[in-house]
């Protein structure tokens, strides 16, 4: 795809690749760029550092071609950046040489964040030695952005770690220590950064200043300053994460003491901050008034099927459980790092630890007169139910009853209701649990259905999502003991599919697929099938008329196969719409690819929606058993071509 090509789009002779810049146009290009990241317009010097940075990284992929500007041919580069950034700290600096000084920061903090290794591999050796002192020196520039550029560039050296680093480590630790209390937010947010990183791969150089470093971030987690207090809460989840060799007992214990205040804090970090409440009450109006889908709501959902052979592995167990801990976007916030960062820290140490100082605070948050506050306390609830779940079970008696009211009560915020959906789903075991306890409540099952039920109609589409998920959840811990709610279940679920818009009704085939899995074959008895099946049918066929690779029907293919599997005979009445519908999906993909000029260059996802027919015939073939010969030869349309088209899938 690179080969020059003539008008026609053949080859030119003599070119197997892109042609090699000439060595005088390369020479004038770099002596050009090196002037242009001295210059006064900081637009000027924006613009040059990133061709630099470009072109240097680019000679990597590309070899032969920009070879010149790659960091070995372009001796003179690094020696460059050094003079400039040598100059400006000198405290007689013009205002010209603070200009270059910036550029080169500027400059060398790209090349660090694109190709770190091959800068210290190929670079001269005495100009990457003398490199960090000088950044170390432009940390007291009075110019907040020469300190920001100078530190983040010393934060890009922590995982290659250079010697001339390792030699200077004190007066890096101390840099970040002088900076703690910068007033530019940016500082303090690289000076969390620079330790979070020192954390996660150079932990030993931290553990001598651990109680002060602690401290430090502890103030940092409570920054006024969101991004600040971000970058400081990621050191609670990335401490949570280490090995327990790395960090030891003394470290442990350390951490340990600071419970008291670290964790009250970490609960104040998952209320959403004001502006973002505003948002999200102006997206509430929204869906009150049926807004329509967004980008985010059309990504796929795909049922994990456990029959045939696909069990659950314990490093899937909680697939997509943070997605319902927080709003839909992809945004990474201080509130998601703080569920997080308590989620792994209940898992490290144990309820022992973290109830005593958790627990006081979060009463006080769930009995709060402001449901943001009450949500945010949930969702801390929710966080702790893996590594606390045993000792909290004297308690669940009161809060099990108080999710179930937050969830269904009207006054109830969207995201309240949310949250209060996914807890629920987190505390699915031990409300199976009291189904089988001595002198346990045997109606509690049934109480949760109802109230997830309750809820699968409402309009709102965050809640839509939430509450579908959860049902899913809670069919995977009480598995038959679902049996008897089904009719109700599955007429909710009907009626949601006829309202339910792309991301609801993907979660809700999901749902439906789980169900099949783990209640088998109690969904396929008596009238049952009669309930679900021909609506997902019709809606299958409605959406493949208009186009038969959407990707919703993904899913619902997904589900059908596994509800074939375990209603076996009894989903006789459908199977040969079923198979033609199926059949009609592979043969459409079929021809598709028959009228690719290359099949090897079609988009893979172009192929899915044949892979989910193709899996959905299996069920049918499972389900039935024998019996598929018969549906088979009873299709007027594919009983001729069906032994082909199996030839021919085998043959992909």
């Amino acid at each position: 795809k690179n080969t020059p090509t003539d008008a026609l789009g053949r080859p030119l002779p003599g070119h197997g690749g892109r042609m090699a810049l000439p060595p005088d146009a390369a020479a004038e290009i770099k002596h050009g760029l090196l002037r242009c990241i001295a210059d006064e317009e900081t637009a000027v010097r924006s613009s040059a550092s990133t061709a630099i940075a470009r072109c240097c990284t680019a000679a990597v992929a590309l070899g032969k071609s920009l070879g010149a500007f790659a960091v070995k041919q372009w001796g003179e580069l690094l020696p460059f950046l050094l003079q400039c950034i040598v100059a400006g700290n000198d405290e007689s600096a013009t205002p010209a040489e603070d200009a270059a000084a910036m550029g080169a920061l500027v400059t060398l903090r790209k090349l660090l964040e694109d190709i770190p290794n091959c800068l210290s591999r190929d670079a001269p050796a005495s100009s990457f030695q003398d490199m960090v002192p000088a950044l170390l020196r432009s940390l007291r520039c009075p110019s907040e952005g020469r300190r920001k550029e100078a530190l983040a560039c010393l934060n890009c050296f922590i995982e290659p770690m250079p010697g001339s680093l390792v030699a200077h480590m004190n007066d890096y630790l101390g840099g970040l220590s002088a900076l703690a209390a910068d007033p530019s937010p940016s500082v303090r947010r690289l000076v969390c950064q620079g330790i979070v990183a020192m954390l996660n791969s150079r932990t030993e150089y931290l553990q001598p200043h651990m109680v002060s470093i602690a401290e430090f971030m502890l103030r940092a987690t409570a920054d006024a300053d969101s991004t600040v207090a971000l970058e400081a809460c990621e050191f609670w989840l990335t401490f949570a994460s280490l090995d327990e060799d790395v960090m030891g007992n003394d470290m442990m214990e350390m951490v340990v003491s600071l419970f008291p205040r670290l964790l009250p804090q970490l609960l104040k970090g998952m209320v959403y901050p004001p502006d973002k409440i505003e948002e999200l009450m102006e997206a509430n109006a929204l869906d009150e008034n049926g807004g329509a889908d967004r980008n985010q709501d059309m990504a796929p959902v795909f049922h994990k099927s456990r029959t045939k052979g696909h069990h659950d592995d314990d490093d899937d167990s909680s697939d997509n459980d943070d997605d319902e801990m927080d709003d839909d976007d992809n945004e990474w916030t201080l509130r998601k790092c703080s569920a997080a960062s308590l989620d792994a820290l209940s898992g490290l140490y144990g309820a022992q630890s973290i109830l005593p100082p958790l627990l006081p605070a979060l009463q006080e948050g769930l009995g709060h007169t402001d449901q943001w506050v009450r949500e945010a306390s949930i969702l801390a609830l929710g966080a702790i139910a893996d590594g606390c779940k045993e000792e909290l079970g004297p308690h669940m008696a009161q809060l099990h009853p108080f999710l179930l009211s937050q969830l269904t009560a009207p006054e109830s915020l969207p995201q309240l209701r949310c949250i209060s959906a996914w807890t629920l789903g987190r505390f699915a075991s031990w409300a199976v649990d009291q189904m089988h306890a001595e002198g346990g409540d045997t109606s509690l099952v049934g109480r949760v259905a109802e109230a997830l039920v309750g809820r699968l109609l409402d309009r709102h589409k965050k809640v839509q999502v939430a509450v579908c998920s959860a049902l899913g959840v809670f069919v995977e811990s009480a598995a038959d003991l679902m049996a008897p709610y089904l009719d109700p279940i599955y007429r909710t679920l009907m009626q949601a599919l006829q309202m339910y818009r792309t991301r609801s009704i993907m979660v809700l085939f999901d749902t439906l697929g789980t169900m099949a899995d783990y209640i088998g074959p109690a969904i396929g008895e008596g009238n049952l099938p009669g309930i679900y099946v021909p609506p997902l049918l019709k809606h299958w066929n409605e959406i493949a008329m208009e186009n038969p690779f959407d990707r919703s029907l993904l899913p619902l293919m997904e589900c059908l196969g596994s509800s074939t599997v375990v209603i076996g005979m009894n989903y006789q009445p459908w199977a040969l719409e079923t198979f033609e519908m199926a059949m009609s999906t592979i043969e459409a993909c079929t021809l598709v690819f028959a009228h690719e000029e290359d099949a090897l260059d079609a988009d893979d996802e172009m192929a899915d929606p044949m892979i989910c027919a193709v899996d959905l015939i299996d069920g049918l073939v499972e389900g039935l058993g024998p019996n598929i010969a018969a549906l088979v030869s009873g299709s007027s349309r594919f009983s001729q071509t069906f032994p082909n088209v199996l030839q021919n899938l085998a043959e992909h």
